[in-house]
């Protein structure tokens, strides 16, 4: 092969094997400069191509050009008689060795000596007793509220076993629809079994397969498949969880049966409270399933847990899309007609408690939710609305810790991270704050109010112009009666020390009067805190005069200055006066002393 061999002979190859090491040993220099002297990274990027690029034109030139005793020639006009090309190849081989040399010495001296053991990634350790259940496959030609109730249902059985540890509902219903591996699923929800199943229903007939999964190798602990009536439809549910229990050799204690103690005998009944409580989770308005509710307690009006069911919704829509003296006074009759039927109810019980138009205080309400959380520790709602109440009442750690709690219990639903992230922000830990308002926005609970007022309070209008740009263009939507276009005229506007006072306040009336909810009506307000502007701010809250009671939704803007701390709200001297109003004081004197809060003389005050 006469070409090859002149490759050789005019050392090309050897000229190539030399430039491509010390190309490799000039890049990790300059990868080393890059990163230690704070070039940008199109600095290297821009190196590594003139490298690469600089390959063929070093053969070309190894190819056309020889070097002699009198320098550099073009190869065709050396005598080949006067070639010293065995000499220059010696020298290139000595080179080549050399810089492999280096290149090795560099090597060992990057992995081993001077650079800091790589911190070891801590995956969650599946608890050996535990599951997920994953919303069950609708098979049927209806919508699969039926299949997603049925599976929260069994959800909620599981979760009364004994030793057994269940994925939250919010946790596990994210993987619906999603063809995730099953031991990515364990890893992430912390489970060592995963339940799966599908629902197929044609009027009175039911047939249900079920799966009991072991996530470490992916095979079947236990299935089974029921064909059914639908008034079979509790025996089902105990067949599954007696299976499960006696896969994971776990003892099924008589009182977790359903069987002992049905909601209705009406399957009519039951199905639509299944299909309510699917609905529930999935539809923006919590009185969407209403209808469903009072259809299921016409067909039995003894079924306590429709009434449940129906204290939860209106409590839910307080505020949101029904008044809150309106909600109140519904859930407070939802509950009363839930525990009439059921004495022993502990969601009932805690609902009235919280909703009593007579006999309400601060103190019954948090007694209520503590003891709800001790009788059911899974229960994720009166956990956060727990987490809600010691933020609002200025138990700012307590309200971090029992976010930590929903975190552990839910661990990839946004609302504990934001939970989390009110508390850390009324703890001045910003970056933390921050983070976790990230963190909530990647798992589908959009968090940008408090993130927008932090920046606005430290005087980052550009950080927070930036944040509301991006959403709006993202959503294609306005919030708050402002959109992309608009949001950095009204920032701007309102910074301005002449104009800037009257320019917000009549954005401000401006906004309440196009608000589509009520909720959205008091959060406006808050623009008032985040510009400085406190005393316009407590004239509004001073105006909701229905004080003595937790249904006022000025808890919204109470917490709203609670959590920025940092403009002086809890500070200013009209802040004791109106936790008086609200009965706030008499809860610290009988609870304890709130942070950054301490009484003197007999008369409380705040940092």
């Amino acid at each position: 092969m006469p070409f090859f061999a002149e490759l050789k002979r005019r050392n090309v190859v050897r000229v190539g094997i030399a430039y491509v090491i010390v190309g490799w040993l000039l890049a990790q220099v300059a990868e080393f400069a890059v990163e230690n002297f704070g070039a940008p990274d199109w600095v290297l990027k821009v190196f590594v191509v003139f490298l690469v690029l600089g390959l063929p034109l070093i053969l070309l030139f190894a190819w056309a050009f020889e070097l002699t005793p009198q320098g550099i020639k073009l190869e065709k006009n050396v005598d080949r008689e006067e070639s010293i090309t065995p000499q220059t190849g010696r020298k290139l081989d000595f080179i080549i060795i050399a810089v492999m040399a280096l290149a090795l010495i560099y090597m060992v001296a990057d992995k081993f000596i001077g650079k800091p053991a790589e911190p070891e990634v801590q995956r969650p350790v599946p608890v050996e007793k535990s599951i997920a259940v994953l919303p069950f496959v609708n098979m049927s030609d209806d919508k699969d509220y039926f299949a997603d109730g049925l599976s929260e249902e069994l959800l909620n059985l599981l979760a009364r076993i004994p030793d057994l540890k269940v994925a939250g509902r919010t946790s596990s219903f994210a993987f619906k629809g999603k063809n995730e591996d099953l031991r990515a699923i364990g890893d992430t929800l912390s489970v060592s079994t995963v339940l799966e199943g599908s629902v197929r229903r044609s009027g009175d007939q039911l047939r249900i397969t079920a799966q009991l999964i072991n996530v470490a190798d992916g095979f079947h602990i236990w299935s089974g498949t029921y064909d059914r009536e639908m008034a079979d439809i509790f025996d089902i549910q105990d067949d599954v969880a007696g299976a499960i229990s006696e896969a994971l050799q776990l003892h099924l204690v008589s009182d977790v049966s359903v069987e002992a103690d049905r909601p209705t005998q009406n399957t009519e009944a039951y199905t639509l409270y299944l299909e309510a409580i699917a609905m529930f989770q999935e539809v923006d308005d919590p009185l969407s399933a209403m209808e469903l509710l009072d259809r299921a307690l016409t067909l039995d009006p003894l079924f306590a847990k429709a009434h449940e069911r129906k204290a939860i919704l209106y409590w839910n829509a307080a505020g949101w899309t029904l008044d809150s003296p309106t909600a109140q006074k519904l859930v407070f009759e939802s509950a009363q007609a839930a525990l009439a039927i059921d004495p022993s109810s502990i969601v009932a019980r805690t609902f009235l408690a919280t909703a009593d138009p007579v006999d309400w205080t601060w103190s019954k309400e948090l007694s209520a939710i503590e003891q709800a959380i001790g009788e059911l520790p899974d229960d994720y709602s009166v956990l956060n609305a727990y987490c809600w109440d010691l933020g609002l009442l200025g138990y700012i750690q307590e309200s971090l810790d029992c976010a930590e709690r929903m975190i552990d219990q839910e661990p990839i639903a946004g609302l504990g991270y934001a939970r989390k992230a009110e508390a850390l922000i009324a703890l001045n830990r910003r970056s933390e704050a921050h983070e976790a308002w990230r963190k909530a926005t990647d798992l589908g609970f959009t968090v940008i109010f408090h993130a927008v007022f932090d920046h606005l309070l430290h005087d980052e209008d550009e950080d927070a112009i930036s944040i509301m740009e991006k959403y709006y263009r993202d959503h294609d939507s306005e919030w708050f009666g402002l959109n992309a276009e608009s949001v950095r005229h009204f920032v701007e506007s309102a910074r301005q020390t002449e104009t800037g006072g009257q320019f917000l306040r009549d954005a401000i009336t401006a906004m309440v009067e196009s608000a589509p909810t009520y909720w959205q009506e008091t959060a406006v307000y808050g623009w008032f805190l985040a510009f400085g502007a406190l005393d316009e701010y407590y004239d509004v809250i001073y105006e909701m005069n229905d004080v003595n009671t937790a249904w006022t939704n000025s808890d919204y803007l109470e917490h709203t200055g609670r959590v920025f701390k940092i403009s002086g709200y809890t500070a200013h001297p009209r802040f004791p006066p109106l936790l008086n109003k609200w009965g706030m004081l008499d809860l610290w004197d009988e609870r304890g002393v709130p942070d950054d809060c301490s009484k003197i003389d007999g008369n409380w005050a705040c940092q």
